[in-house]
This record gives structure tokens, C-alpha cells and sequence, in this order.
């Protein structure tokens, strides 16, 4: 970030000196300098800035920074995203500022590269000087993130980002580090070996960058500093918002963090683990697609079982998809004609959807998690289920049932198993990942993950796990003391699909009940932190809902920026908006009202602990008929 030591600065506690060759260990302090000298800069101003290059030579922050390229933004405009084909469109003028800080990766010789990075770019959405809000609304990314942020002629940010400017807000975004959109390729070196100068980007730096860089910047355009800044991710995002909160909570007054990718080396590396169940059960992978999808088609069809068994309230989907034990080898309906399950005979003659017993225990062990021994605990319980605790064995938990896995059955996920291992042998090859696959010049050897059986795969997780302070920058970003975020007044909203397709929300569960424990209860976590379980929400940072049946638009779902809700007023923006009241009016979040889209259906969704749940009596339609429990 800088090439010689700051200046010391007391405008925030005691003075300290921080350099960038040790900004790794120091990074919080940088961060306090920079915010001081951001104070200082907004005393001294006198008129805000133009949007044209003058910005260039205005925005000098330090010796890694520049400015990449300024443009105008004109109202009604079209702007193309990179997570959309559908443009969002301009609802008043904006000015868009990109940047790039360096180092980038110093270690990587070859520029054509896909692991090569000149720094971390960084796009900041400037609303006009009469439409800003005085605030701060920076947004993250996802997966590998990754985009256009450092190119003059592209755009990097996905389309909350710029909604969000659209309705006043300063909303800065960052690639992370490197520039593929994503594409994990940049996590390996060309050599072959781990890219640990990009996960020190990755994994914190950036959202450092990010915030202080955005406010820099903010201060000096308007001529006057924020009044609030917030964080806003999904995702990856979620997990960026999250590092911040742990590490760096000083950076905004509150975080908005949905369906958070915490724990990666636990459930990233063990997404395989349904590939080893079947290679290992029933003799074929994602390499095999006849098999692999009729398989799918089949899990599918004992999914919309286990929905109509264990949904009380009829609704489609389930309220609390932990408390479901449905077993399809308890199931006569589900085992084909004449097969012996577990207490029953099977009577489904459906070729397409019955299962035999070996393919019932298979989803069984599915829909447990990753043990050592692929076995599974038919008696698991809804605390087990739920994140609460691990099952005998139990290396981490899976998807819920009433969530759509079929792709973990037709696609192998190996990125982060890759990486465990540190080998990009282990990596998938474009014909059995549905997923970018991995380009790396140092082999051309792919599918290792063929090889593994379910200790090796436990084995990687733990391997995954200890090289985090040396080689990840701490990607886990599982710290459970937030005792810095609540002693600095800060707050926290967070929400999770329980029918998450790419995280099995039971790790943000667990999480959230480690904060407890260290934090001194629920009570006193609820004081800084909230969160709230929807039901039948899949992956998505616009909202997505997912029913067995197809019925997506009956489904609850919170009003969120995004395509369909391009300038988006309080009451459209639901969970930001009890945030925002949260910090600046000191009003605490409580039950919040959903609607589907159709508005066939509406009800509370809880703080958690308590979670909707359905009276017993009353028509499942109507938000009388549900209460928090």
C-alpha cells in the first residue's frame, strides 16, 4: 500500500507507523493511518472535484494507487454487468472512478499468466453532488470474484453495486486481487505451487483497499467525508464482509452479510464428497453422464419426498428443513418393486425415479456430510442437522433436504480440494465440472480427485485447515471473538437460505453459535448481531427461491436491489433498511415481514434463535398463521 512508513498520526488512539512490507501483520494499523489522513484531507478541502481526469492527478493516495480511468455515467444509460445479461440502467447521472493498487503478485514472472496481477482493482460509483446521501455503501463479490475493475472500457461490478448508486449511495467494489471473473486459475502460481501473494489479497487485503480507498476517495470528490459508511456482500462477499468484521470492524459502521462462504477449507474442499459417494457406492462420477444424470433425476424425485413428508404446513417447501429425517430407504414409494429397505418393501415400479437399496443409503450418506468412513447417522438429530454439532465422525455438514442437489451428483466441484492438496492435479477437467476448470501451465494432468477415497478426503480438509496462517491469509475467516466489533458499536445483520445450493447454511449456524458461546450467550450477541433464516431461499444475491415443485414465485423472499428492482425504495431495500435504522436510530431488528412474489404468501422471518414456524392451525397463506419459536 505504501512505499515508505506513514507519517504517525493520533487522530485515532495512539500513533503508530505502518510499511508495506509489513502490511500482512499490520494491515489494521495502515488502515487506521489512512482513515486519520482522511480526516485531515476533509478539513482542508473547499469545493468537491469534477468527474473527469483531473481525478487522476487530484487522487494520489499513496505511491501503489492510481486512477485507471474516470467516466461519466449519464442518466438512462445501460450499463452491463458482469453477473447479469440484462443492463442495468442508469436512474441519474454517476461518475465511475477505477483504480488499481499495487504490489499485485511479485512472484509471478509470466504476464500471460492467469495467476499474474499488477494489483487490486477497484471501481467507486459516484453519485452527483445533489443525489449523493452522504453515505457509503460498498458491496462484494463472489465465488472467485474477479472482473473488469481495472480495464478503462469494462465494468467489474455486479449489479447491486451500481442499483445501490443508483439510490444515492457512494458504492465501491473490487476484483479481489486479479482480473479473471470467476476463474480460480489465479490461486496457482505457473510453477504450480499456491499463489499465497494473491490469497493475501483475496483473502483481506482487498476489502482493506476497498474501504479505505473508497472513503479516501469519497472525501476528497464531495469535499466532506461520509457521514455512515456500510458493507453489503453475498457470498464470497458475505465472507468478505465477515473478514472485515472480524480483523478490521473500525472500516464501517455496519456490515449487511448474506449466505456468508465461511469455512472454506471446510465445505469448499468437501463439495466433492458427494462424487466419492457414488464413485464409491454405486461405481460411477461426473465422468460418467448417463449414469450421473439419471442418478441426479432420481435424488431429485426423492427429494420432492422428503418435502411432501416433512411439510406440516403444505406449503412447497419446508419452514425448518433441519427437523426433516426423511429416509428414502424407509420409504416404500421411493425403493423400486420388490426391493427390502429398511422396515418396508418397495413399490415404486418407475424405472426413472425408484432407487434400490445401495442408491437410498447412498443418498442417505449424501445428505449426512463427509465422514471419514462413509458412514451415516440415520438418528441424527435436528441440532446435528442444524449445525448445532457434528455427528460421530462428521467432518462437516451438507444441504438440507428440499434443496436442489442434483448438480453435486452431475459435477464435480474440486477447486478448493485442488488447493488442499496443493497440487492442481486434483483440479476437474472441463468434461466432468460444470464450473470454470482450472488453467495452469505447469501440468496437463487433471481428475486426481478420481483417486481419492473418504479418509484422504478428510485428510485434505485438515491439511486444507493448518496451512490457512501460511499459505491462505486465513481464508477460513472463522474468528469467533467480535469483541472489537461490539466494543466499537457496530452492528451486524445477517441472513441465509436454508435451501442454499452452493453453502450448506448449517456452517453459518455454527458459526453463528461459536460468537455465542465465546461472546456470552445469544442475548448478549443480539446486542451487535442479528440473523435471520429464510426458508426455501437458494443461492442468490437478488433473492431465488427454489420449491420441489417449481412453484419459485410462492415463496417469501426479501425485497433486495437487482434487476428487477433497479431504484429501490426503503421499504424495497428490507434487510439493509433495519440495518441502516439499527446504526443510525438505534433501533434493533426484529421479526421482518416477507411476501412472495406472486403475494399468495406472507410471514415473519426470525431472529435467530428463534425461527417461522408454522401455528398448526390457520391457513398457511396468511402471516397470522405463523409466529417465531
Amino acid at each position: 500500500m505504501l512505499d515508505q512508513p506513514v507519517a504517525t498520526s493520533s487522530v485515532r488512539g495512539k500513533p503508530r507507523a505502518c510499511d508495506r512490507r509489513r502490511q500482512i501483520r499490520r494491515i489494521s494499523c495502515c488502515a487506521l493511518v489512512m482513515l486519520g489522513t482522511v480526516g485531515l484531507i476533509a478539513t482542508a478541502l473547499a469545493d468537491p472535484l469534477a468527474c473527469d481526469d483531473g481525478l487522476k492527478t487530484a487522487f494520489h493516495p499513496d505511491a501503489e494507487t492510481g486512477v485507471v480511468a474516470v467516466r461519466q455515467v449519464k442518466k438512462g444509460e445501460e450499463l452491463l454487468a458482469p453477473d447479469s445479461p440484462k443492463p442495468v440502467t442508469a436512474a441519474a447521472d454517476l461518475c465511475l472512478v477505477k483504480l488499481l493498487v499495487g504490489p499485485g503478485v511479485t512472484a509471478e514472472k509470466d504476464a500471460t499468466a492467469r495467476s499474474f496481477s499488477a494489483g487490486i482493482g477497484i471501481e467507486v460509483w459516484l453519485p452527483t453532488q445533489a443525489n449523493w446521501n452522504e453515505r457509503i455503501r460498498n458491496y462484494g463479490g463472489g465465488g472467485w470474484v474477479g472482473g473488469g475493475h481495472r480495464f478503462a472500457d469494462k465494468i467489474g461490478s455486479k449489479v447491486p453495486a451500481i442499483v445501490n448508486a443508483n439510490i444515492g449511495y457512494a458504492s465501491g467494489t473490487t476484483d479481489s486481487g486479479q482480473p479473471w471473473y470467476q476463474d480460480g486459475s489465479f490461486t496457482f502460481l505457473s510453477d504450480g505451487k499456491v499463489n499465497t501473494e494473491a490469497f493475501r489479497d483475496f483473502s483481506d487485503r482487498a476489502m482493506v483497499e476497498q474501504a479505505v480507498k473508497t472513503r479516501q476517495l469519497v472525501t476528497l470528490y464531495y469535499g466532506k467525508a461520509p457521514t455512515y459508511a456500510y458493507y453489503d456482500g453475498h457470498s464470497q462477499g458475505g465472507r468478505q464482509g465477515f473478514k472485515i468484521v472480524q480483523d478490521h470492524p473500525d472500516l464501517y459502521d455496519g456490515y449487511m452479510i448474506a449466505a456468508p462462504a465461511l469455512s472454506i477449507p471446510m465445505f469448499g474442499t468437501t463439495a466433492i464428497y458427494a462424487q466419492l459417494v457414488v464413485k464409491t457406492e454405486l461405481g460411477f462420477s461426473a465422468a460418467n453422464k448417463p449414469e450421473a444424470t439419471a442418478f441426479a433425476a432420481k435424488v431429485d424425485a426423492a427429494n420432492k419426498r422428503a418435502v411432501a413428508a416433512c411439510d406440516k404446513a403444505g406449503l412447497g417447501f419446508l419452514l425448518n428443513p433441519f427437523s426433516c429425517d426423511y429416509d428414502p430407504a424407509r420409504d416404500a414409494a421411493a425403493l423400486c418393486a420388490g426391493v427390502a429397505g429398511s422396515g418396508v418393501t418397495g413399490s415404486n415400479a418407475d424405472a426413472a425415479t425408484c432407487m434400490s437399496l445401495k442408491e437410498a443409503t447412498a443418498l442417505d450418506k449424501i445428505w449426512f456430510g463427509p465422514t471419514a468412513d462413509g458412514s451415516f447417522d440415520a438418528a441424527q438429530t435436528s441440532d446435528g442437522r442444524g449445525g448445532k454439532s457434528l455427528g460421530a465422525g462428521q467432518v462437516w455438514w451438507t444441504f438440507t433436504r428440499g434443496t436442489a442437489i442434483g448438480p453435486l451428483i452431475t459435477s464435480a466441484s474440486t477447486d478448493n480440494l485442488a488447493l488442499a492438496m496443493q497440487d492442481v492435479r486434483y483440479a476437474a477437467d472441463a468434461g466432468t465440472t460444470s464450473s470454470i476448470p482450472i488453467t495452469n501451465g505447469s501440468t496437463k494432468d487433471r481428475n486426481k480427485w478420481l483417486e481419492l477415497d473418504y479418509r484422504a478426503l478428510a485428510d485434505a480438509v485438515h491439511r486444507y485447515v493448518d496451512a490457512q496462517p501460511t499459505l491462505f491469509s486465513n481464508l477460513a475467516t472463522d474468528k469467533a471473538d467480535l469483541a472489537k466489533l461490539r466494543d466499537l458499536g457496530r452492528k451486524v445483520v445477517v441472513y441465509n437460505g436454508l435451501a442454499d445450493d452452493a453453502i450448506p447454511p448449517a456452517g453459518s449456524i455454527n458459526y453463528h453459535e461459536r460468537v455465542a458461546a465465546v461472546m456470552g450467550g445469544h442475548a448478549e450477541v443480539q446486542k451487535f448481531m442479528r440473523m435471520y433464516l429464510l426458508p426455501g431461499v437458494a443461492h442468490s444475491s437478488q433473492g431465488r427461491a427454489y420449491t420441489v415443485g417449481g412453484r419459485n414465485d410462492a415463496v417469501p423472499l426479501p425485497k433486495l436491489p437487482g434487476n428487477a428492482n433497479q431504484t429501490p425504495t426503503r421499504d424495497q431495500d428490507q434487510l439493509f433498511t433495519a440495518l441502516v435504522d439499527w446504526v443510525e436510530k438505534g433501533t434493533a431488528p426484529a421479526e421482518i415481514m416477507l411476501t412472495s412474489r406472486d403475494n399468495s404468501v406472507s410471514y415473519p422471518v426470525c431472529v435467530y434463535p428463534q425461527m417461522t414456524t408454522w401455528n398448526g392451525s390457520g391457513p398457511p397463506t396468511q402471516a397470522g398463521s405463523f409466529s417465531c419459536k
